[in-house]
């Protein structure tokens, strides 16, 4: 059942495996949703969940390969990047655990990924893809977390982690007309983002200064986001739901960590699955 309503899923590195979770038990009820927004880490678990293969977030991050081969600071030495991107964005979803792009393409879904842009510090949403490869390069910019990633180049833009300027695509959705939607978010509800700024990214990106700019007033615009999502649960305009367990760090590589968050997201999804055919008339 293709649902005309939104589904918006926020990043988080490998704590999106709790997110992953959940859209293996919509997959499962055949529940998608029309519009997906989606950064960093889920827009890579979000394109698997349009081609509606289940499982192939948790096989790609916990089976496939081992997780110190995707994620390592040898690769940042080796490649100029935490993650393997190659392995992650291209012989994963090519070669070991194909991505069924056939079916991305005739899906009737619309995938919208955010990027930020290095030279103006906004947001950048892509929700046209020519190909396959432009897929996955788009998607390996919106991953492309600052300092710990090579800088991506679209259109000959700079580009970074779209985390940067939206985190939670919320806004994106409401001003697409998009009024009912369900968020998935990788923080505890509780959680609140510090009002520090990160000095290495400010010290690594001195010379773009509208990014420094963003990157200063990102913890006011995190926060204002997590109340505006709150507030659209009170007024039954959304529906939200966040992990309930402790949480480990944005790049994690303890398999058993992980597999307790994917666990952890594939439980709560039968109450998820529940909550959406409810609110969304199903």
């Amino acid at each position: 059942m293709l649902i005309d309503g939104g589904l918006v899923l926020e990043g988080g590195g490998t704590r999106c495996l709790f997110s992953a979770g959940i859209l293996d038990r919509l997959i499962e009820n055949q529940i998608y949703f029309k519009n997906v927004y989606s950064v960093s880490a889920g827009a890579y678990i979000g394109i698997s969940y349009i081609t509606k293969q289940s499982e192939w977030a948790r096989k790609s991050l916990l089976e496939t390969v081992k997780t110190n081969k995707l994620f390592s600071w040898r690769n940042f030495f080796l490649r100029g990047s935490v993650i393997n991107i190659k392995l992650m964005f291209d012989k994963i979803p090519n070669e070991l655990l194909p991505i069924d792009y056939d079916e991305f393409f005739r899906s009737g879904q619309t995938l919208t990924m955010c990027l930020t842009d290095l030279k103006t510090g906004d947001p950048v949403y892509i929700n046209e893809y020519a190909d396959s490869k432009y897929l996955m390069d788009m998607c390996c910019a919106s991953n492309s977390f600052p300092v710990i990633s090579r800088t991506r180049f679209v259109d000959g833009r700079p580009m970074t982690d779209g985390g940067m300027a939206d985190a939670i695509p919320i806004r994106k959705a409401l001003s697409d007309g998009v009024t009912k939607n369900l968020i998935i978010l990788t923080q505890q509800s509780r959680y609140r983002k510090k009002l520090k700024t990160s000095k290495l990214i400010t010290t690594r990106y001195f010379r773009y200064r509208n990014f420094i700019k963003t990157i200063k007033e990102r913890p006011y615009k995190y926060n204002a986001d997590l109340d505006l999502v709150e507030e659209l649960v009170q007024q039954k305009q959304a529906i939200a739901f966040y992990p309930e367990i402790s949480l480990p760090k944005l790049i994690t590589r303890d398999p058993a960590k992980l597999r307790e968050l994917y666990d952890h997201g594939y439980e709560m999804g039968v109450e998820v699955v529940k909550k959406v055919k409810d609110f969304f008339g199903i």
